[in-house]
C-alpha cells in the first residue's frame, strides 16, 4: 500500500518502506522525518514486523535535504534552524533504537542526509553503480545525522576525512571492502537482494537480534570490561527464555527452529 510521500508494502514479517518523492530524487524534509520516524517507532512494537528495508524510488535512494528548503530556512532564526535538525536526529535516534533489524537497499546514491540515513541502517544493500556522497561541504555545509559518528567508527579517518572534506562522490565498491556497506547487486536488483536479507533475518528469533543490536549500539562507545558485564548479562536473560529453549532443542534434534 502507499501513504503519499511514504510508501508501505507487506511480504510476510517484512515491512518496505519507500521514501517516494522521486521528483526531488526523493529529498528530505519534515514530513519525510515525522512520518518514518512514526512507522519505525509503531514496527518497533508490532509483533506482524519483524524486519524493515528501506529504499527510495525512482532509482535513486536519497538526495538529502531539499537546497531550495534550505535557502529559506537559513533566514530563519536559529532556533528554528535547529530545531529543524533535531528532526533529522529523532528519525536517526529511533531506528538505531528500533529492537527490528532495518536493511537499507541503494540504488543510484545517497546524498547528505540520505547518506546519514543509510548509515543508520543495520545493513546495506547496494547496486554497483551507487556511490555516497557526504555532500555537505559543497553548499558549506557540515554534516548532520550523526554522519561524521559513524563514518568515524566504520572507515579508516583519512577516508572519512576525504568524503567530508570534498563531498566527492566515493563508489559503493569502494566502500564494499571495507565493510560499510555489506551487498553489492547489479542494478536494479538492490531491493530484491535488501527484501530477501530482511526476510531471512525475520525468519530468527526476534529477543535475539533485539539483544544483539543493542550490544552493537553500546560497544561503540563501552570499556570493554563494561562490554564483556553486557554480554554477559545478556546471554545469561536470553539461556532462561523461550528462544534459547526452541533453539536449543532444534539443534539437538536436528529441525528447523520455529521462532
Amino acid at each position: 500500500m502507499t501513504d503519499g510521500r511514504i510508501g508501505l508494502a507487506r511480504k510476510g514479517a517484512v515491512l518496505t518502506v519507500t521514501n517516494n518523492d522521486p521528483a526531488t530524487r526523493n529529498a528530505l524534509g519534515w514530513e519525510f522525518y515525522d512520518g518514518f520516524r512514526e512507522i519505525v517507532e509503531e514496527a518497533a512494537d508490532d509483533p506482524r514486523t519483524r524486519a524493515i528495508v528501506l529504499t527510495g524510488a525512482g532509482g535513486f535512494f536519497c538526495s538529502g535535504g531539499n537546497v531550495a528548503v534550505l535557502a529559506e530556512r537559513a533566514k530563519a532564526s536559529h532556533a528554528v534552524r535547529r530545531a529543524s535538525v533535531e528532526k533529522l536526529h529523532g528519525m536517526i535516534r529511533a531506528m538505531r533504537a528500533c529492537p527490528k533489524p532495518i536493511v537499507a537497499a541503494i540504488e543510484g546514491g545517497a546524498a547528505g542526509a540520505g547518506v546519514s540515513m543509510a548509515l543508520a541502517c543495520d545493513l546495506i544493500v547496494a547496486a554497483r553503480d551507487a556511490y555516497l556522497s557526504v555532500a555537505y561541504v559543497r553548499i558549506g555545509l557540515t554534516p548532520d545525522g550523526g554522519a561524521t559518528a559513524m563514518l568515524a567508527r566504520a572507515l579508516p579517518r583519512a577516508l572519512v576525512a576525504e568524503m567530508v572534506m570534498t563531498g566527492d562522490r566515493v563508489s559503493v565498491e569502494r566502500l564494499h571492502p571495507l565493510g560499510l556497506v555489506n551487498r553489492l547487486t547489479n542494478p536494479g536488483a538492490a531491493l530484491a537482494e535488501a527484501e530477501a536479507l530482511a526476510a531471512r533475518l525475520a525468519d530468527g528469533p526476534p529477543e535475539a537480534l533485539a539483544a544483539g543490536k543493542s550490544l552493537i549500539s553500546e560497544a561503540a562507545e563501552a570499556p570493554f570490561d563494561t562490554q564483556l558485564n553486557s554480554e554477559a548479562a545478556a546471554i545469561a536473560e536470553a539461556l532462561g527464555g523461550a528462544e534459547a529453549a526452541e533453539g536449543i532443542a532444534a539443534f539437538l534434534e536436528k529441525r528447523k527452529p520455529r521462532w
